[in-house]
C-alpha cells in the first residue's frame, strides 16, 4: 500500500473515531466520503475493509453504521519532515515513519507530525528534536501555534492575523516575529511528543 494510501486510511479511521466521540455512532460512508473527499462510495469501503482486515475496526453485519473501534486500537501518523522554529527552512513532505496512538487521542481526521528544528518556541514548551502534531487545515485563529509556509519555507509559530498581514510570533524573547502579507496555513498543533 502506498503512503498516499496509507494516509488516506489513517484518515478514514481517525475521522471514524472523532465521529464516533461526537455523535456515540459511527459515520455513513457517503459522511466519509464528503469530510475526507473521497470520490466513491467504493474507495472509502475498501478503506473500511482493510482497517477492518488489520484489526481497528469491527463491523456488525447487517446493520447500518455498524463499524466500530476495537478496544485495542490504535492509529498511525505519519512523520512526513522536518520544520523549523526559527528561521524558515525549504518545506519538504516525506513520510519517515509512523508512530502509533490509541485511537480517540487526538481530534481530527487528517493528521501529521513534524520533527522541530530550533528554538524559537520554547517558552511554548517546544523544544529542538520535539515532534509536533499537527492537525491539517488552512485557518487558524489569533493565538493558535500553527504550522505556515512562506515562500516555500515552512515554520512553527504562533500565529496572529493584523489589518492586511499576518503576525507569526516566535514564543522566545530573544527571537523577532515574522511579519508577511501573505501566509499559507499548513495546519495547527494539537499535540507533542518528546523522548527522554
Amino acid at each position: 500500500m502506498s503512503d498516499a494510501s496509507r494516509a488516506k486510511m489513517q484518515a478514514v479511521l481517525n475521522f471514524i473515531n472523532e465521529y464516533n466521540a461526537e455523535y456515540g455512532y459511527a459515520p455513513t460512508v457517503r459522511e466519509i466520503c464528503a469530510e475526507l473527499n473521497i470520490k466513491s462510495t467504493a474507495s472509502a469501503y475498501y478503506y473500511i475493509e482493510k482497517l477492518t482486515d488489520e484489526g481497528y475496526l469491527s463491523k456488525s453485519p447487517n446493520k447500518n453504521r455498524a463499524v466500530s473501534f476495537k478496544k485495542n486500537a490504535s492509529v498511525n501518523i505519519p512523520l512526513i519532515g522536518t520544520v523549523t522554529a526559527g528561521q524558515p527552512i525549504f518545506a519538504y513532505e516525506n513520510y519517515e515513519d509512523y508512530y502509533s496512538f490509541p485511537a480517540g487521542s487526538f481530534k481530527g481526521s487528517d493528521l501529521f507530525m513534524l520533527s522541530v528544528q530550533g528554538e524559537s518556541m520554547i517558552e511554548a514548551g517546544i523544544y529542538d528534536g520535539d515532534k509536533i502534531i499537527v492537525r491539517k487545515q488552512s485557518v487558524a485563529e489569533n493565538g493558535d501555534i500553527v504550522v505556515a509556509l512562506i515562500d516555500d519555507s515552512a515554520t512553527v509559530k504562533r500565529f496572529f492575523k493584523r489589518d492586511g498581514y499576518f503576525v507569526l510570533h516566535p514564543e522566545n524573547e530573544t527571537m523577532q516575529d515574522i511579519i508577511v502579507q501573505d501566509a499559507s496555513i499548513l495546519g495547527i498543533v494539537i499535540g507533542l511528543v518528546r523522548k527522554f
